[in-house]
C-alpha cells in the first residue's frame, strides 16, 4: 500500500551513519522534515544530497530538517552534516516509504512531511536537479499557504485538531452523497429517534455504500488511531459507528444546541470526530461551553476530535452552507 498525503511516516528504529542505533520520532524538532529515501548506484545517492545539501538555507529558514534513508550509509561520502542518514539494509521501510500506486517501487523519492510526520508532498525523483527543486517549491508553496495567525491561548477544550484526514476528491463524493438523499436531522429521546427543533435543525444522510464506507475507515481510522495514541495516551482498539453527513444552512437557521454524545444507550462511544467537508460559508464553528468561547473551524477535509463526555456546540451558519461528516468511535 502506498503512502498518501495525510498519511502518517510510522516511527522507526534504524543504525545511522554515524554509529548509533536512533529512532526518528525522538529525532525530529517540530519544523518540517524533509526525508530523502536513495538506494542504488553510489553516484546518485550523492547527486541527491549534494542537491538537497545546495538548498540548506532555504530549509534552516523554514526551521525544517533533513534525513536520508539508504540501503548502504557507507555510500553517502557527501558531507551532509547535520543530516541524519538511517541505514535500512534490510529494505523493509524503504520498500513501504517507495511505493507508488500499480508499479513497481522506485530507488529514489523525496518525502515532505509536516513536523508530525504526516505527508504533505512526495517526489520521485528521476533527474536529482529537477526533482528536488521542485520539491522545495512545493515545501514553500504549502508553507506560505494562509492559514489562521499562532495566539497565545491560556483555557482550551481538549480537543485534538487534524489536517488533511480526507482529500477533495472525497470531501465531494460524501457532498454528492447527500445532495442525493438526505432527510430531517433525527434526536434519540431514550426510545427512538425522529427529529426535534428544540435540540437541533440540520438535514442528515447516512453514509450506507459498504464499499463507500470501507474505503473513509480505512483511510482515516490509520491516521486518527496513532494521534489518539500519542495525545490521550489511548490505544484501545475502537470501531466506527455510522459515517454521517450533516448539512446547516443559513436560509433554514441550522443548529445543534449543546450536548453531549455519551449519553443513554450510547456510552460505548469513546471519542467523537466532526470532519468538515467544504469551505466557502460563515459561522458554523464548533465550540466547547465548559473550556471558554474559542471556536473551532477545520478547513475542508480536516476534523476536530474529542471525547464523547464534552459539551460541545454547532453554531448556527450565517452565510453559505455548511456539509460535515460525523461518527463515534466506540468499544
Amino acid at each position: 500500500m502506498s503512502l498518501r498525503v495525510g498519511d502518517r511516516v510510522p516511527n522507526f528504529q534504524l543504525p545511522s551513519k554515524d554509529g548509533l542505533k536512533r529512532i526518528f520520532y525522538f529525532e525530529v524538532k517540530g519544523g518540517p522534515i524533509i526525508l530523502l529515501i536513495a538506494r542504488g548506484p553510489t553516484a546518485v545517492i550523492n547527486h541527491c544530497f549534494a542537491e538537497l545539501a545546495s538548498c540548506k538555507e532555504f530549509i534552516d529558514g523554514h526551521g525544517g530538517q533533513v534525513f536520508g534513508i539508504t540501503d548502504d550509509c557507507s555510500k553517502v561520502t557527501e558531507n551532509v552534516s547535520p543530516t541524519i542518514i538511517f541505514e535500512d539494509a534490510e529494505g523493509r521501510l524503504s520498500d513501504l516509504l517507495m511505493a507508488v500506486p500499480n508499479g513497481n517501487p522506485s530507488n529514489l523519492k523525496i518525502l515532505i512531511l509536516d513536523p508530525n510526520q504526516r505527508v504533505l508532498a512526495q517526489f520521485l525523483i528521476n533527474d536529482p536537479r529537477r526533482d528536488i527543486n521542485a520539491s522545495m517549491k512545493a515545501l514553500d508553496r504549502i508553507l506560505n499557504t494562509q492559514r489562521p495567525p499562532a495566539t497565545t491561548i491560556q483555557y482550551g477544550a481538549p480537543a485534538l485538531l487534524m489536517d488533511n484526514l480526507i482529500d477533495e476528491n472525497l470531501c465531494s463524493r460524501l457532498i454528492e452523497g447527500w445532495k442525493s438523499d438526505h432527510q430531517e436531522g433525527q434526536v434519540n429521546n431514550g426510545k427512538s429517534n425522529a427529529p426535534d427543533a428544540s435540540i437541533k435543525k440540520n438535514r442528515e444522510h447516512v453514509v450506507r455504500d459498504l464499499d463507500l464506507r470501507r474505503e473513509i475507515a480505512s483511510t482515516i481510522g490509520p491516521r486518527i488511531m496513532p494521534e489518539l495514541a500519542k495525545a490521550f495516551n489511548f490505544e484501545q482498539r475502537l470501531r466506527f459507528e455510522a459515517f454521517t453527513i450533516l448539512s446547516y444552512s443559513d436560509n433554514r437557521a441550522d443548529f445543534f444546541a449543546p450536548h453531549r454524545d455519551n449519553l443513554r444507550e450510547t456510552q460505548k462511544r469513546r471519542f467523537a470526530m466532526s470532519l468538515n467537508l467544504n469551505d466557502g460559508y460563515e459561522g458554523g464553528e464548533l465550540w466547547f461551553p465548559e473550556y471558554g468561547k474559542h471556536k473551532y473551524l477545520p478547513a475542508a477535509g480536516s476534523g476536530v476530535i474529542f471525547s464523547c463526555s464534552l459539551l460541545h456546540e454547532a453554531l448556527p451558519v450565517t452565510k453559505g452552507q455548511r456539509w460535515v461528516m460525523v461518527t463515534f468511535m466506540c468499544d
